[in-house]
């Protein structure tokens, strides 16, 4: 069995160069201690003092409200695509009031009260969640450029893009659908 030995002799420790070390802070004279030298609070690098504390308390917190706006915004523009419980619930009451108003009525008024009205409330609803979408992130987006003292992370700026781009896809899905431009409005033919 072979043995290798982990320690080194003092010749082959390599040896520090100082020039190629680089230094962080900048250096004091003397021992004394950085909080004691009247000129050592100036001379630290920005983030380590006891003044940016409260500017990044205060900065974290506007992150967290920007960031916070962005997720519900980006959650309103997904609702408004995907339907709701509120848009689900007022279709079928829609359609409940379409039984009751149509029982002796023609075809066309059943089917407009039945299918189309409903279709429309959903379409409606929906549309509401992405206006509500698109003021939200335009909101966001606004406050964040022109009130908040400190640029909101790269992420909730792009939450926000996005939140606000599902708003707008989303308005124009619910418009097409209110508009009936997927499926037409639905008719009885001529002889029924």
């Amino acid at each position: 069995m072979t043995t290798t030995s982990t320690t080194a002799s003092a010749d082959e420790v390599p040896e520090i160069v100082p020039e190629l070390v680089e230094e962080d802070f900048p250096s004091f004279e003397g021992d004394a201690d950085v909080l004691d030298v009247p000129a050592a609070a100036d001379a630290v690098p920005a983030g380590y003092g006891a003044d940016s504390a409260s500017d990044s308390d205060s900065a974290a917190g506007s992150g967290v409200l920007a960031g916070a706006a962005a997720i519900a915004a980006a959650g309103l523009g997904l609702v408004s695509l995907t339907g709701s419980w509120l848009g689900n619930v007022l279709s079928q009451r829609q359609t409940l009031i379409g039984q009751i108003a149509t029982s002796n009525a023609k075809a066309d008024a059943i089917i407009k009260q039945q299918y189309t009205d409903p279709w429309h409330k959903t379409a409606f609803v929906s549309l509401g969640f992405a206006i509500a979408a698109i003021v939200a992130a335009g909101a966001t987006l606004l406050l964040g450029r022109f009130v908040a003292r400190a640029q909101a992370p790269v992420w909730v700026r792009a939450v926000t893009w996005g939140a606000l781009a599902l708003g707008v896809v989303g308005l124009g899905v619910s418009a097409a659908m209110y508009f009936d431009v997927f499926a037409g409005t639905i008719t009885v033919p001529a002889g029924s």
